[in-house]
């Protein structure tokens, strides 16, 4: 057509156009303060334990749940949404508030005894039900929200259930484990 009418300039215009621009540009801002809360929470976690090895080893339990929504949101070909970059910020916040229980008992324990795997099965004791108990009563809350008719809505109750439930797994399993690992003894 352009060949044909080389003096037409054709433009998508309209309330739709406008809207999907203007979302899209929301979802990209949003998707890029994640990534700078990221980095932000890194630095302060480990300014706020005094450790540049606790900062570090903090990353992976906290990113990995935002990993695992991410990857179910293409395995069921989703794509990004206001919704789901809304849903991803909530869910950093609790994994952060999870990992900040733990290595904070962890940091206690330590005080108490010089054996680094002793201090870390103190913290996984001493906050591990706590952790689950919460991980559980905010799952079982989002999960009402299932049933909605609002497709939004039940995208955010799925998406933070899943984020939820995979920063436990974050917090008890991988945080405990890279602890150990990367102990100061080694």
């Amino acid at each position: 057509l352009k060949q044909q009418y080389p003096d037409f300039n054709f433009v998508l215009e309209g309330s739709a156009v406008w809207r999907w621009r203007h979302l899209y540009q929301i979802v990209v801002d949003l998707a890029a303060s994640l990534g700078s809360a990221a980095v932000i929470i890194f630095i302060v976690l480990a300014a706020v334990y005094r450790s540049l090895r606790l900062g570090l080893i903090s990353i992976i339990p906290n990113v990995f749940p935002l990993a695992v929504t991410g990857a179910s949101l293409v395995l069921m070909g989703e794509s990004l949404e206001l919704v789901s970059v809304c849903a991803f910020t909530v869910c950093l916040g609790i994994a952060v508030d999870d990992t900040i229980h733990f290595l904070t008992r962890y940091q206690e324990e330590k005080k108490k005894t010089p054996d680094e795997h002793e201090a870390i099965r103190a913290a996984f004791t001493g906050v591990g039900t706590a952790l689950i108990m919460t991980t559980v009563v905010l799952i079982m809350g989002f999960s009402t929200v299932l049933f909605s008719d609002m497709r939004d809505q039940r995208i955010f109750a799925a998406m933070s259930g899943l984020t939820i439930g995979a920063a436990l797994v974050g917090d008890l399993v991988f945080l405990p484990a890279l602890l150990s690992f990367f102990n100061n003894d080694s």
